[in-house]
């Protein structure tokens, strides 16, 4: 199935539609970026407090997509709330791997590094193009409503490459933190582009659940206090994790020094015998008080067991937060693609647990972008987008190189 015609008028897209956040404002310029369709957005944020508009972190986004595909902007400035975003008609979306050099992508700020791979992924992937992508994003590593950079790595590419993206390979270089004293960090993200169209993939087999890996990071006088919570957490529910019959499962425990008494992460990763991956988190948000700090660990320990229960007693092949991760992935696919969220009562039986906001909202761009469609299931048939269709082969050596130098080092300030 091929994309939609191209409007001659950019297509517009109501930035308060259901989150009404930056998700949308995100997966719509990458699929413009792709696909070359115009947009333009209004009441960008409109749900969020403060007013809404673009962060340093969107700017980011909007600036390098456009400069990749030679886009035409309007209006983009920091706590611009409409923007117009269209793509050059004339030339292919840029290979950006024809530079052979590390490209950056610098915020001055710890806006998120993880929701600016978000953005770019998409791009990265499917735009063509032989050799391996290396980015270097700087930002949060570890940041408030955003996927960390342990979610990514212990999550997120080992699911993408499940279902056929090539493997991503990840190096932090120092961690950014908006808790405590802010700082700002930076990763490394190469991407091998696909040369061929995604296949069709499913996810309805999960299997039982074989290995937990707890990640924490945390001040350093508080480790014997998470290994002690972990260990007791791991020993009450282990029959509610790996079943009560199963007596072959592995528990692991890393620990790494925050370097600030304000600054406390856990990432539980489940992992399945056929290789799914479901896991929550909490980047503690709570007020930290002399005193009642012992409290901390047990307290965190508490609450991601309890969310790591519910996401693996749906029964389904995602958590909450991968589901609309995936949904661009399914809609740029060739075929049918299933994603199994789960049901309330298990096995195979009761209500479907329903898409969160977030992958609703995913849903919806698709569906505007490239006229997909998703049933109550999950499942959608993509498009087939052909990344050789976006190779440069066509472009001149001159034209490539001017369109690579406007993108090699992009730097936002919030000033």
């Amino acid at each position: 199935m091929p994309p939609k015609p191209h409007p001659a008028v950019p297509l517009h897209l109501e930035g308060t539609t259901l989150e009404g956040g930056g998700q949308l404002l995100r997966l719509s310029l990458g699929l413009s970026a792709l696909t070359k369709q115009p947009i333009t957005i209004t009441n960008i944020r409109g749900k969020r407090s403060g007013g809404g508009g673009l962060k340093a972190q969107h700017l980011t986004c909007v600036q390098w997509l456009g400069r990749a595909c030679s886009a035409h902007l309007s209006s983009v400035g920091l706590k611009s709330k409409e923007i117009t975003f269209s793509p050059s008609q004339d030339t292919a979306p840029l290979t950006i791997d024809e530079v052979g050099r590390e490209i950056r992508i610098m915020q001055n700020t710890p806006g998120s590094i993880n929701l600016v791979l978000q953005a770019i992924l998409p791009f990265l992937v499917f735009s063509g193009g032989e050799d391996p992508v290396c980015v270097r994003i700087s930002g949060g590593t570890n940041v408030s409503n955003s996927p960390s950079y342990e979610y990514v790595v212990e999550v997120l590419i080992p699911m993408l490459e499940r279902i056929g993206i090539p493997r991503i390979e990840a190096v932090l270089h120092s961690r950014g933190w908006a808790h405590g004293s802010t700082s700002v960090g930076s990763a490394t993200f190469t991407t091998t582009p696909l040369t061929s169209k995604l296949r069709a993939f499913s996810l309805t087999e999960r299997g039982g659940i074989k290995a937990v890996k707890a990640i924490v990071i945390a001040p350093r006088d508080t480790e014997r206090d998470f290994r002690d919570e972990l260990e007791s957490m791991f020993d009450k529910r282990a029959a509610w994790i790996f079943g009560a019959d199963k007596l072959d499962f592995e528990t692991e425990v890393t620990f790494e020094h925050s370097h600030h008494e304000k600054r406390y992460y856990l990432l539980l990763v489940a992992t399945s015998s056929t290789g799914v991956k479901l896991s929550r988190d909490w980047l503690y948000d709570q007020a930290i008080r002399p005193g009642k700090i012992e409290r901390i660990p047990h307290t965190m320990v508490k609450r991601v067991s309890d969310d790591l229960l519910s996401e693996l007693a749906h029964g389904g092949c995602v958590d909450e937060h991968l589901r609309d991760q995936l949904v661009v992935f399914q809609a740029l696919a060739e075929g049918r693609s299933t994603v199994d969220g789960g049901r309330k009562t298990i096995p195979n039986e009761g209500e479907l647990i329903q898409p969160s906001l977030h992958a609703r909202t995913a849903m919806w761009v698709t569906n505007k972008l490239l006229g997909i469609d998703f049933n109550e299931e999950g499942s959608c048939n993509g498009i087939g987008f052909d990344p050789s269709a976006s190779s440069t082969s066509s472009s001149s050596e001159e034209d490539l190189q001017n369109l690579v130098e406007n993108i090699q080092d992009l730097n936002i300030s919030t000033s």
